[in-house]
């Protein structure tokens, strides 16, 4: 293991501080459903929820200091090791709660990266089939690029480089998805974290899938903002298998160009982490982008009967679960 025991007297304390799309949900899902397993190996995924999101955002509000937390945490007071998972931690731009936390806990934290054009076209799935706001929910794939001034911690030098500052680098392990470096995020993160994987129940279901690409359009036609569940997980798999029906295959929202200008971007602080946490001077190591797969917006909706159906099906849905 990467880190080295502190003489502290709560035990090991990890923050699995995400990215977003990196694999997370699953993740969450899995550790919150095998808590009694987890525990019969030494391990504490806290309190009761899915995941730690509202920890996350109460530290960011300023609404939980890291006094409250360590309060919070006398809960499993005896633990060996309590592991935290909020996608949230990365976007904290103040860590200064931490300080009260590492005086009880040896604490570490585990962040996962992706491709920043991989995950903006991911993060708009999101954004459009689970819209977390109604703006970004109706926006077409070029309005949200334009917004990419918003999602700050994908400057992965400046995001890690908190982190590093608060915890030290010994205490902070990055990860990169990507074919070749880490495809598998939960069974890397059980290694790190010393987890028998084998002993645990994990099924596809705990994952949260994107949507196939050329079904977001119709999505966003759909307002999936002011539709609740079970409507929306209706509509959402209705898609999903009207997808795989049309043989849709597409991959990528943006082109070529409009993907490298999102890596040139993010080009220095890229190579910056590369040569900090990796000692070499590329960060991401697959291929630049390309035009294969790419979906071009409006091709299913050309089609005059495809719009129908989906218009029809998409109405019927709602009104049948309503």
């Amino acid at each position: 293991m990467f880190w080295k025991k502190r003489a502290t007297t709560g035990g090991r304390l990890t923050l699995h501080i995400g990215i977003h799309r990196t694999g997370t949900t699953g993740l969450q899902r899995g550790l919150a459903a095998n808590r009694d397993r987890l525990k019969a190996q030494g391990k504490c995924y806290a309190f009761q929820g899915t995941n730690h999101q509202d920890i996350a955002w109460a530290l960011h509000r300023g609404k939980m200091s890291g006094k409250d937390l360590v309060r919070k945490l006398e809960a499993h007071a005896g633990e060996r090791h309590i592991i935290l998972s909020g996608e949230d931690f990365c976007i904290h731009r103040d860590l200064g709660w931490l300080a009260p936390l590492k005086a009880v806990y040896d604490v570490e934290a585990i962040v996962y990266l992706r491709r920043q054009d991989h995950w903006l076209m991911s993060w708009y799935n999101q954004h459009v089939k689970w819209p977390f706001s109604k703006r970004h929910s109706v926006m077409t794939p070029r309005e949200f690029l334009g917004c990419l001034d918003e999602f700050y911690w994908l400057d992965f030098d400046s995001m890690l480089g908190l982190w590093d500052g608060a915890l030290g680098r010994d205490k902070v392990q990055v990860r990169i998805i990507e074919k070749g470096q880490v495809t598998d995020a939960i069974g890397d993160f059980f290694a790190l974290t010393g987890i028998d994987g084998s002993t645990l129940e994990m099924t596809d279901a705990l994952q949260n899938d994107s949507l196939p690409t050329e079904m977001l359009e119709y999505v966003r036609a759909a307002g999936m903002y002011d539709i609740r569940n079970p409507e929306r997980v209706a509509i959402i798999e209705f898609l999903q298998a009207a997808a795989k029906s049309a043989g849709c295959n597409a991959r990528t929202l943006y082109t070529a160009a409009e993907r490298q200008s999102v890596l040139d971007r993010f080009a220095q602080s890229n190579a910056a982490v590369a040569r900090h946490w990796f000692g070499r001077d590329a960060l991401f190591l697959e291929s630049p982008p390309d035009d294969g797969g790419l979906y071009i917006e409006g091709t299913l909706a050309a089609r005059g009967d495809y719009d129908d159906l989906m218009r029809h099906a998409i109405g019927a849905l709602g009104r049948e679960h309503k």
